[in-house]
């Protein structure tokens, strides 16, 4: 109980994916069997006149064949109702197993199939019957009982009286007048057992994500064998600023222009014609780097123009040593035209420094 105290960070997507491979997956326990029962009330009402005359067939029959021996023709007479039989609980094993596919999202784990003794004589077993769950799962057992006989109940309660009146009626209105009150009982439980089966799935999967949370140092211990070493980690990132400044020192003197906004990003493009066919990020910043981008153009007499759309846009979409992208050529252009116009080089065949 203590260590699920402890348990206060939310599950990890590594630990959920571990959990599915050894088959630990949120499964209502109500699902399937109220899967099962529609399906197979679904297939009675379907079938109901073909079971009908099958029956009544076999019932005929078998009148008829009293006075002979052996019943050579029942069999016969018996295949319809059978193969009717058959196909509801063949119906209901398909919903169940659709229903319990889906929990799992397409999941199938052998082995768990097999039997396994250490489950049942396991000692803690025994202590699962004094925690707070044993006595939640019984309450709510108790309460499904009391909702589906409640269900029942109300569903027949004004009929029962007229119940004795169906002795002297014939047997065909005996048995349509006792179906029509499993029907309507039918529905009716069926109806709550949905509702029951949804609060029991929306139980198992809070339980599960429950049971799977993870303490503050098993979510720290992921996250470094996930990302690294911190320290290793620190050290990537400077480098990979110290490489990012070096490639700024080189290039931004030799941009045509800084396009910035206004502050937080800054990118410097180029374009000559003998080096493609479109003007180039050669080097791109944001925080820090932009601002050592920004002075490296003031000391180099390299325009700073700025444009917040298009800047975000530049640094987000475009790798440095890319072309910008067609969509951005009106724009670039526009920026490269004045540059050039107010330091009087020539279009695309400026002197690189």
């Amino acid at each position: 109980m203590e260590d699920q105290e402890n348990r206060t960070e939310q599950p990890s997507g590594r630990r959920l994916g571990k959990a599915r491979e050894e088959g630990q997956v949120a499964l209502g326990r109500d699902a399937g069997m109220v899967a099962a029962t529609a399906a197979a009330a679904t297939a009675v009402w379907a079938l109901a006149g073909s079971f009908r005359a099958g029956a009544q067939a076999l019932v005929a029959g078998s009148l008829r064949a009293l006075p002979e021996t052996p019943f050579r023709a029942l069999p016969g007479l018996a295949a319809g109702p059978a193969a009717v039989a058959l196909a509801c609980c063949v119906s209901a094993a398909l919903a169940a197993f659709a229903v319990t596919l889906a929990q799992t999202r397409g999941g199938f784990w052998p082995h768990l199939a097999l039997p396994d003794l250490t489950r049942v004589f396991h000692a803690g077993r025994l202590g699962r019957l004094f925690r707070s769950e044993f006595f939640a799962n019984l309450g709510i057992n108790v309460v499904k009982v009391l909702a589906l006989s409640w269900a029942a109940w109300s569903a027949v309660r004004d009929d029962l009286l007229a119940l004795p009146r169906l002795l002297g009626a014939a047997p065909p209105d005996q048995v349509a007048r006792t179906f029509d009150l499993l029907r309507k009982a039918g529905v009716r439980v069926l109806a709550v057992a949905v509702v029951l089966a949804g609060a029991d799935f929306a139980l198992q999967r809070f339980r599960f994500t429950k049971r799977m949370r993870m303490t503050k140092q098993e979510a720290k211990r992921e996250a470094r064998d996930d990302e690294g070493d911190p320290l290793i980690r620190g050290k990537r990132r400077k480098r990979h600023r110290e490489i990012s400044r070096g490639l700024a020192k080189v290039e931004v003197p030799r941009a045509d222009a800084l396009v910035v906004n206004p502050t937080h990003v800054a990118v410097a493009l180029r374009y000559r014609r003998d080096e493609g066919r479109a003007p180039r990020v050669t080097a791109k910043g944001k925080g820090a780097l932009a601002e050592y981008m920004r002075e490296l153009a003031r000391e180099n007499a390299v325009p700073i123009v700025q444009d917040i759309a298009l800047a975000r846009l530049l640094y987000r979409k475009v790798k440095v040593g890319r072309e910008v992208p067609a969509a951005t050529y009106k724009a670039v252009a526009a920026i490269l035209a004045y540059v050039y116009r107010i330091t009087h080089r020539p279009f695309g065949r400026g002197v690189s420094p």
